[in-house]
């Protein structure tokens, strides 16, 4: 099992990235509200306000989606999705997405993945 992170820049992109999951049978995601170091730091300190891109009232918030996955295709499926939706994911202010093993789960089934076999 994984615990797949995945930081939302493009929050606009948020209902369609989980459609696809679950379009891929994957479920179990918990969505918060998060901010990067940048715009907290710019909210706080005016100088640093000037290097930060106000085109949009939402480029200070992003999304974190919180999974855990069963298995590494499942984490792969995940993954692809995000490509799918976001495309390059490596252009700036799009998306950023990072696993870890887990080590340890209660109160889910640690077989509740329709993709591993």
């Amino acid at each position: 099992m994984e615990l797949l992170v995945i930081v939302l820049n493009k929050t606009e992109l948020l209902t369609e990235l989980l459609d696809g999951f679950i379009e891929k049978g994957i479920s179990g995601a918990t969505v918060i509200d998060s901010s990067g170091i940048g715009h907290l730091v710019a909210d706080h300190i005016p100088f640093f306000s000037q290097f930060i891109d106000f085109g949009s009232e939402d480029k200070n918030h992003s999304k974190t989606i919180f999974m855990v996955v069963s298995c590494v295709e499942e984490r792969n499926l995940a993954v692809k999705n995000v490509e799918e939706v976001l495309g390059d994911i490596t252009e700036p202010d799009s998306a950023f997405l990072f696993s870890v093993p887990v080590n340890f789960v209660k109160g889910i089934s640690s077989d509740k993945c329709g993709v591993c076999k």
